[in-house]
Parts: structure tokens; sequence; C-alpha cells
């Protein structure tokens, strides 16, 4: 199949007079729209005494604003049959939502609604909700280990913290800090506002530019700068039934296009359920229910990680056969045929995705942040398509060495670490 026929060039990229990034999908075949408001901030541009503030604001928003309260924010898109959220990551925090498309004024309006009129009030209330949001994730291992993982391999550094931060940190937070943040990141030169599904887009931009040009410009702070990666061998215990096994390796800044062979290399250790080490520890030994490779890039630095859940005397053979395999693909390399399956499974997933208007959206709007341009979708399959063979094996040779991994165990006391990763 041509690459052409995955092009899709129906986007509108439009910038308002006060610097804010529109941009616009028609996709006249459905009955609905995807919008969403991005701002180029998460938890790595937070301060130490900061932790969690901007997941913080992210939750405040919501509180009510200058003619609105918490329920009519809701009732305003729920009664039409939509839905209303937002999230934060480490680098972005995303106010968005879904509704027919006779109903896409009212989501329009509600989103300018929260980003310039909000009050941040109840936060109080609000604080304590975020403290149980952060117990959940400390009660439930096989999230609260990702935490654990980042903080290990970049300490010292916003994105080795948690973006919901600590309970120490949301409790000091007050609402001159919140406003303070508030103001210091979202700036419409910070701001994306995108939008997927039938719309008409001369009549969005039109309430765009009415709801959203009247936001002052203003400076934007400096991005973070780049992490440390410290490899070594950590465990933390727990009184849980099982060992939670996490390791990283050092990968690129998602501008680099050695993602690509990244993503690549990832995917044939633990993509899917042809992977290899779903293959190995899984099928072949029955030792995990859960086992997964997977990547994370940001604008400076990038990890490939490795996720499994393992009984406490199954956590040293597990190692073992993980470390075979990633030596295995180091030493020996992989077929034609593998890294094909491999391609396609990557490609596939992509695609298939692009039939969410959420997804169609959130991409315009992650392109335009991270890159400055809307990369077409025939660009990304073209990379792809491009990685070869011999790029896999040398990522492997680079990556895959003990002084380059970080390895983490969340377990039971019980469990035994070992003495050296045996890479």
């Amino acid at each position: 199949m041509s690459n052409m026929s995955y092009t899709q060039e129906a986007a509108e990229i439009h910038t308002l007079s006060n610097g804010m990034t529109v941009c616009i999908e028609p996709l006249p075949y459905l009955h609905s729209a995807s919008a969403g408001v991005w701002i180029k901030t998460g938890s790595a541009n937070e301060r130490e005494e900061e932790s969690g503030i901007a997941h913080f604001l992210e939750h405040l928003f919501f509180k009510g604003t200058k003619t609105r309260n918490v329920h009519q924010i809701m009732e305003a898109i729920e009664s039409r049959g939509g839905q209303l959220n937002a999230f934060t990551s480490r680098e972005h925090t995303c106010l968005y939502v879904k509704v027919l498309d006779k109903y896409t004024t009212t989501g329009i309006e509600i989103l300018a609604d929260l980003i310039k009129n909000s009050l941040f009030c109840d936060l109080e209330k609000e604080r304590n909700v975020i403290l149980e949001e952060i117990t959940s994730v400390e009660d439930t291992p096989d999230d609260f280990v990702h935490d654990l993982l980042a903080a290990h391999h970049w300490p010292d550094h916003a994105l080795g913290r948690s973006i919901a931060g600590t309970v120490e940190s949301v409790s000091a937070l007050d609402y001159d800090a919140v406003v303070a943040f508030y103001q210091r990141w979202y700036k419409p030169e910070n701001m994306v506002f995108s939008i997927a599904g039938n719309i008409d887009p001369e009549a969005v931009l039109t309430q765009l530019r009415e709801a959203f040009e009247e936001i002052p410009s203003g400076t934007i702070p400096e991005p973070y700068p780049a992490p440390r990666f410290q490899s070594g061998i950590q465990a933390v215990h727990r009184d849980i039934a099982q060992s939670h096994i996490t390791m990283a390796f050092p990968g690129p800044p998602l501008t680099k296009d050695e993602k690509f062979i990244h993503d690549m290399t990832g995917n044939v250790l633990g993509g899917g359920s042809t992977s290899r080490l779903f293959m190995r520890i899984r099928e072949d030994e029955g030792l995990a229910y859960s086992i997964y490779a997977f990547n994370s890039f940001y604008l400076t630095a990038g990890m490939m990680g490795i996720y499994a859940a393992v009984a406490p005397e199954q956590l040293n053979k597990t190692l073992d056969l993980t470390f075979e395999e990633l030596r295995r693909l180091r030493e020996e390399g992989l077929s034609e045929e593998e890294l094909d399956l491999n391609r396609e499974q990557i490609k596939g997933g992509m695609l298939m995705a692009m039939e969410s208007t959420s997804t169609r959206m959130a991409r315009m709007a992650k392109s335009i942040l991270n890159y400055g341009q809307l990369l077409p979708i025939a660009q990304i399959i073209e990379k792809v398509d491009a990685v070869t063979r011999d790029e896999v094996q040398g990522c492997a040779q680079q990556l895959f060495t003990p002084d380059q991994c970080a390895l983490l165990v969340l377990g039971p006391e019980s469990q035994t670490m070992p003495e050296a990763i045996s890479l």
C-alpha cells in the first residue's frame, strides 16, 4: 500500500492575534467532535517545592468560574450527552471535551470559560481529593512502581517526580502558589486549541477568536534542563503478594529520529502477545500474567522500560530470562520477518487509533507543541518503514549494558534481589 493513502491533509493551522495556535480538522462523515485546550506545561516544569501544582491546578479549573458553579460546568456538557475532562502529564496539561456535532459551540464556550474565568476555589476540598488520589496510586503497586522507577533513574529532577506530587508537597500548596503557576505558564504562546470532528472550520475559528484573543500575550519561562540518568539496583519493600519488576535504559528526546528505532526495539521485546518477552516469560515459562516494554520520550530526555509482575520466589528466574532475551537481541539481532511483523504492528496501532476524534485532536496539538509544526501521518509512517534490522540490533548493543540499566523492584521483604545486573 502506498504511503499516499495514509495522507490526511484536511487539518488547518491558524495563529490568533495573541500567539495562540489553533488546529482544526473537519471530519464531515462523523456525528461528533473532540476539542481540547493544550498547555505546554506539566510536572516537569515545577520547582521542587511546587511538586504536584500543575495537577492541582488542573483539578481547580472545574471547581467554578465567574458565571458557573461546579454542577453547572458539568451539566452544560453531560446534559447534552458529552464528556468533559482533563489530565496532566509531565510536559502537558489538557482540558478537553467530546460532544455531538450540534453542541460544538457549547463545548468550545465551556473550555474557554474554564481557561479564562476559573476562580480556583474549594482549594481545601480539592486538596483532600488529590491526597486520596496519591494514596490510591500508592495502594496500586503496578502504577506506583513506575513513579518509583522514574525517581530512581532520574533522581533530583522534576521528570523523576510523581505528576500528582507527594502528600507533603500538595499539603503545603496554597492559593497564591497556584495562581502564580497559572500566570507563569498559561500564556497564549504556550497554548494550542485543537478540534477534530464534524465541524464548520470558519464558524469554529470565528468563535475561537472571540473567546481566546482577549487573553494577553506574555513571556514563557525557559524549558527545564535535561536530567541525568542513574543506573543501579534498588529494592522497595511493601507487604504485597507480588514482586513488581521495572527496569529502565536511557533513550533519546522525542525530537530525535532515533526514537523510531527505540520504539521498534521496545516493540520487538515487549510490544504485544508475539513479542519476545511475552512469549518467553508468559507463554513458555508461565511466570507472569503481565509483562511488557514501553518507551517514554520527553523534550530533553527519554527512556525505554520493561515491566513484569511475578511471584517473589520467581523474581530472579524472571530477571535471568529477561536479561537473556536482551542479550539475545544484542548479540543475534532479528530476522527481516520479525522486523516486518513489528513494523506492521506499530503502524496498525497508530492508524487504527486515528479513527478516534480524540486521538486526532491530541495528535495535532502534541505535534504543534513538541515540533512547532503538524507532522503528516505519511511522514511518520515513512520513518517507521525506514527502521532497519541493523539499527534495532545497534540500539540493543548500545543500550543493554549493566552500566545503563536502572533496575527497581517493588515487593515483599521475602524477595531476594540479585547482586548484579547480568547483561
